[in-house]
C-alpha cells in the first residue's frame, strides 16, 4: 500500500528509537511522496518527548502539502 500511496505520506521517526528510524527509511525508499523526518534527542514517543519540535514538523508537512494554510 504505501509503495502505491498517491498522496503525501509524513513518516516521523526517533533516532534512539529501537523500532522505527530503519522503518521509516525504508518507507521513503519505497514511494516518492513520503517524507520521512529524523527527530534526534528522543526516544519512541516523540509527540510527548519533543512537542515542539514534532508540532514544527507536522506543520511544515501540512504547509507543504497544501493541507494548511498560512
Amino acid at each position: 500500500m504505501v509503495q502505491n500511496s498517491p498522496v503525501p505520506i509524513d513518516v516521523i521517526a526517533a533516532v534512539q528509537s529501537p523500532y522505527y528510524n530503519f522503518f521509516a527509511k525504508w518507507m521513503a525508499a519505497q514511494n516518492d511522496q513520503i517524507n520521512m523526518a529524523l527527530v534526534d534527542n528522543c526516544g519512541h514517543d516523540i509527540m510527548a518527548e519533543v512537542p515542539d519540535r514534532f508540532n514544527q514538523i507536522l506543520r511544515h508537512f501540512s504547509l507543504k502539502n497544501r493541507y494548511l494554510s498560512n
